[in-house]
């Protein structure tokens, strides 16, 4: 499958893309694998939406493959629209498994009643990107800019928006929530925007027609890598299996290492504990939001 065509300007909206792009996910990743000839219902994986679903679905589309094999049942991976939209069915329990940002995995550990089943990438840098050859050198060049980030309640845009914060930019930047690692890189080389935050792995994942046209501004912390949960409803035996199932996913050593292409391993308690801030600034603007 060809990569999607490049998002449309931001001038113009480009929600309707990705809706399209959605309604269509379905047969997408009908066209992704071979029906499986496992038996019994589908394993149900929703994945957090920080790239294209095509590319989303390109990039996991390995550890898919090993999960039907390991587990002898058909896996079905999917998004959603948003990582709000992905939160709110979470807590509708829609998805058997749910992939997300570690501070989103940790609320719905400790509100919605979830279990861990595997973490992913141990630490992953948060850059702030500007246009190479262009006239950003300095946090105080951003000054009356724009500012990609994914989704607010995204763990990197959380870190970004607490950056911006930290140089005294939260009322000098106008912050834009894109849909997509590539949909930001995209804006960044048309000039829509001054700067955009990302995770570094998640910059090897994006389709080989975005254009690479940044410069790493700053490096501004590290973050743990999604994380994956099950909800409540999944049998304890069952739980037991996928965890076991996704512990011998070996990752290829000739791609880059990512959060689709990284040994799977549970968080330990005191990593979980250190989220608890950053999850408490999901819950208030999820409670914010109602």
């Amino acid at each position: 499958m060809s990569d999607p065509a490049p998002p449309p300007p931001i001038r113009s909206p480009c929600a309707s893309r990705r809706h399209a792009l959605l309604a269509g996910l379905g047969a997408c990743a009908g066209l992704l694998h071979a029906p499986s000839r496992a038996a019994g219902p589908p394993l149900r994986i929703a994945l957090a939406p920080f790239l294209s679903p095509t590319a989303l679905l390109n990039a996991f589309r390995p550890l898919r493959e090993h999960l039907e094999s390991a587990l002898d049942r058909p896996v079905e991976m999917v998004t959603e629209k948003d990582f709000r939209s992905l939160v709110e069915a979470t807590r509708r329990l829609d998805h058997d498994i749910v992939q997300l940002p570690a501070h989103l995995a940790r609320l719905a550990m400790s509100d919605w009643r979830y279990q861990q089943v595997a973490g992913t990438l141990e630490v992953l840098d948060v850059l702030v990107l500007v246009k190479d050859g262009g006239p950003i050198r300095s946090a105080e060049a951003l000054k009356g800019q724009r500012a990609g980030m994914l989704d607010p309640l995204s763990l990197t845009a959380t870190v970004g928006r607490r950056w911006l914060q930290q140089q005294g930019l939260a009322d000098a930047v106008e912050v834009l929530a894109l849909p997509s690692i590539n949909n930001a890189l995209f804006a960044l080389d048309r000039g829509e925007v001054g700067m955009v935050v990302v995770g570094a792995t998640q910059l090897s994942a994006v389709p080989t027609n975005t254009p690479r046209t940044e410069r790493v501004l700053a490096t501004i912390g590290n973050i743990p890598g999604p994380v994956y949960i099950a909800q409540p409803g999944v049998a304890a035996t069952e739980l037991e299996r996928i965890r076991a199932a996704m512990a011998t996913f070996k990752p290829d050593p000739a791609r880059p290492l990512t959060a689709a292409n990284s040994a799977l391993h549970p968080l330990d308690a005191t990593r979980l504990a250190a989220l608890d801030p950053l999850a408490a600034v999901a819950r208030q603007a999820l409670a914010a939001a109602r």
